[in-house]
Protein backbone atom coordinates (compact mmCIF):
# COMPACT_ATOMS: atom_id res chain seq x y z
CA UNK A 1 0.00 0.00 0.00
CA UNK A 2 1.52 3.63 -0.89
CA UNK A 3 0.51 6.46 1.53
CA UNK A 4 0.80 10.17 0.24
CA UNK A 5 0.15 13.84 1.26
CA UNK A 6 -0.73 16.00 -1.30
CA UNK A 7 -0.47 19.78 -0.69
CA UNK A 8 -3.05 22.82 -0.90
CA UNK A 9 -4.82 23.05 2.45
CA UNK A 10 -3.52 19.44 3.12
CA UNK A 11 -7.07 18.08 2.64
CA UNK A 12 -5.89 14.92 0.70
CA UNK A 13 -4.26 11.66 1.76
CA UNK A 14 -4.54 8.70 -0.66
CA UNK A 15 -3.17 5.26 -0.60
CA UNK A 16 -4.41 3.08 -2.74
CA UNK A 17 -5.04 -1.00 -2.10
CA UNK A 18 -6.11 -3.06 -5.28
CA UNK A 19 -8.49 -5.74 -4.77
CA UNK A 20 -10.49 -6.84 -7.69
CA UNK A 21 -7.56 -8.78 -9.51
CA UNK A 22 -5.52 -10.76 -6.82
CA UNK A 23 -2.52 -8.52 -6.32
CA UNK A 24 -0.41 -11.64 -6.32
CA UNK A 25 -0.62 -11.84 -9.24
CA UNK A 26 -0.31 -8.35 -10.65
CA UNK A 27 3.00 -7.82 -8.72
CA UNK A 28 3.83 -11.01 -10.59
CA UNK A 29 6.44 -10.49 -12.98
CA UNK A 30 5.17 -9.13 -16.33
CA UNK A 31 1.90 -7.73 -14.55
CA UNK A 32 1.00 -4.65 -13.68
CA UNK A 33 -0.87 -2.68 -10.99
CA UNK A 34 -3.03 0.27 -12.63
CA UNK A 35 -1.27 3.71 -12.72
CA UNK A 36 -2.00 6.93 -12.75
CA UNK A 37 -0.49 9.08 -15.66
CA UNK A 38 3.02 9.15 -14.80
CA UNK A 39 2.78 8.17 -10.92
CA UNK A 40 2.31 9.06 -7.45
CA UNK A 41 3.10 12.69 -7.77
CA UNK A 42 0.61 13.20 -10.52
CA UNK A 43 -1.89 11.70 -8.67
CA UNK A 44 -1.03 13.82 -5.78
CA UNK A 45 -1.29 17.19 -8.46
CA UNK A 46 -4.41 16.10 -9.81
CA UNK A 47 -5.80 15.83 -6.07
CA UNK A 48 -4.46 18.80 -4.73
CA UNK A 49 -5.92 20.98 -7.88
CA UNK A 50 -9.37 19.32 -7.88
CA UNK A 51 -10.68 18.00 -4.76
CA UNK A 52 -12.80 21.04 -2.52
CA UNK A 53 -12.87 21.28 1.03
CA UNK A 54 -16.49 21.51 1.16
CA UNK A 55 -17.11 25.17 2.03
CA UNK A 56 -19.79 24.38 4.79
CA UNK A 57 -17.90 21.88 6.30
CA UNK A 58 -14.74 24.15 6.54
CA UNK A 59 -16.93 26.65 7.68
CA UNK A 60 -17.98 24.35 10.36
CA UNK A 61 -14.76 23.20 11.22
CA UNK A 62 -16.00 19.76 10.34
CA UNK A 63 -13.15 16.85 9.24
CA UNK A 64 -13.37 14.00 7.97
CA UNK A 65 -12.04 11.22 5.45
CA UNK A 66 -13.70 8.94 3.18
CA UNK A 67 -12.47 5.50 1.93
CA UNK A 68 -13.50 5.80 -1.50
CA UNK A 69 -13.48 2.63 -3.59
CA UNK A 70 -13.61 2.80 -7.82
CA UNK A 71 -12.73 0.98 -10.64
CA UNK A 72 -9.95 1.18 -13.36
CA UNK A 73 -11.57 -0.36 -15.90
CA UNK A 74 -9.53 -1.81 -18.70
CA UNK A 75 -9.75 1.01 -20.51
CA UNK A 76 -8.49 3.01 -17.48
CA UNK A 77 -11.29 5.18 -16.86
CA UNK A 78 -12.23 5.56 -13.43
CA UNK A 79 -16.14 4.22 -12.75
CA UNK A 80 -18.08 2.89 -9.88
CA UNK A 81 -16.99 5.54 -7.93
CA UNK A 82 -18.84 4.68 -4.11
CA UNK A 83 -17.59 5.74 -0.62
CA UNK A 84 -17.47 2.69 1.59
CA UNK A 85 -16.66 3.90 4.89
CA UNK A 86 -16.75 7.43 6.06
CA UNK A 87 -14.62 9.09 9.42
CA UNK A 88 -15.64 12.57 10.69
CA UNK A 89 -14.12 14.68 13.47
CA UNK A 90 -16.37 17.69 14.70
CA UNK A 91 -14.55 20.39 16.95
CA UNK A 92 -18.47 19.93 19.08
CA UNK A 93 -20.67 18.14 17.73
CA UNK A 94 -23.25 18.47 20.79
CA UNK A 95 -23.52 22.43 20.80
CA UNK A 96 -23.28 22.07 16.68
CA UNK A 97 -26.70 19.95 17.08
CA UNK A 98 -27.88 22.25 19.59
CA UNK A 99 -27.23 25.33 17.53
CA UNK A 100 -28.38 23.98 14.28
CA UNK A 101 -31.63 22.28 15.86
CA UNK A 102 -30.44 18.87 13.89
CA UNK A 103 -29.56 15.55 15.92
CA UNK A 104 -25.97 14.90 16.12
CA UNK A 105 -26.98 11.70 14.12
CA UNK A 106 -28.11 14.07 11.23
CA UNK A 107 -25.71 15.95 11.21
CA UNK A 108 -22.68 12.78 11.14
CA UNK A 109 -25.23 11.81 7.90
CA UNK A 110 -25.06 15.16 6.16
CA UNK A 111 -21.37 16.03 6.68
CA UNK A 112 -20.36 12.08 5.79
CA UNK A 113 -22.66 12.69 2.41
CA UNK A 114 -20.82 16.32 1.58
CA UNK A 115 -17.70 14.73 1.72
CA UNK A 116 -18.41 11.22 0.03
CA UNK A 117 -19.98 13.45 -2.74
CA UNK A 118 -16.98 15.36 -2.90
CA UNK A 119 -14.34 12.22 -3.38
CA UNK A 120 -16.61 10.86 -5.79
CA UNK A 121 -16.82 14.16 -8.16
CA UNK A 122 -13.36 14.04 -7.81
CA UNK A 123 -12.61 10.41 -8.80
CA UNK A 124 -15.18 10.36 -11.29
CA UNK A 125 -13.86 13.64 -13.42
CA UNK A 126 -9.99 12.25 -13.33
CA UNK A 127 -8.39 11.38 -16.27
CA UNK A 128 -7.73 8.01 -17.20
CA UNK A 129 -5.28 5.77 -15.90
CA UNK A 130 -3.19 3.25 -17.24
CA UNK A 131 -5.13 0.09 -16.40
CA UNK A 132 -3.60 -2.73 -14.70
CA UNK A 133 -2.60 -5.55 -16.76
CA UNK A 134 -2.12 -9.74 -16.60
CA UNK A 135 -0.52 -11.88 -18.38
CA UNK A 136 -0.13 -8.79 -21.04
CA UNK A 137 -3.40 -8.25 -21.08
CA UNK A 138 -5.51 -5.20 -19.78
CA UNK A 139 -8.05 -5.66 -17.01
CA UNK A 140 -10.03 -3.74 -14.61
CA UNK A 141 -9.35 -3.25 -11.00
CA UNK A 142 -11.01 -2.18 -7.87
CA UNK A 143 -8.90 0.63 -5.63
CA UNK A 144 -9.65 1.53 -2.20
CA UNK A 145 -8.13 5.37 -1.51
CA UNK A 146 -8.71 6.90 1.84
CA UNK A 147 -8.90 10.68 1.04
CA UNK A 148 -8.91 13.57 3.85
CA UNK A 149 -9.90 16.19 4.85
CA UNK A 150 -8.32 18.73 7.58
CA UNK A 151 -8.05 22.10 8.27
CA UNK A 152 -4.76 23.40 8.96
CA UNK A 153 -3.51 24.09 12.33
CA UNK A 154 -1.80 27.16 13.00
CA UNK A 155 -0.17 28.44 15.78
CA UNK A 156 0.25 31.75 17.33
CA UNK A 157 3.81 32.04 17.14
CA UNK A 158 5.89 35.61 17.17
CA UNK A 159 8.65 36.24 14.59
CA UNK A 160 11.31 38.03 16.06
CA UNK A 161 14.88 39.45 14.63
Amino acid sequence: MLAMMCGGMKAQEVALDTTSVDAKLLTAEGNKMPKYKSGVASLMQYLANNLKYPKEALDNGVEGRVYTRFLVNKDGVVCNVRAVRVELHFFNLKKMSEKSGKSEEALRNHYSKLFADEAARTFYNMPKWKPAKLNGEKVGTYCTAPVSFSIPRFTNTKIGR
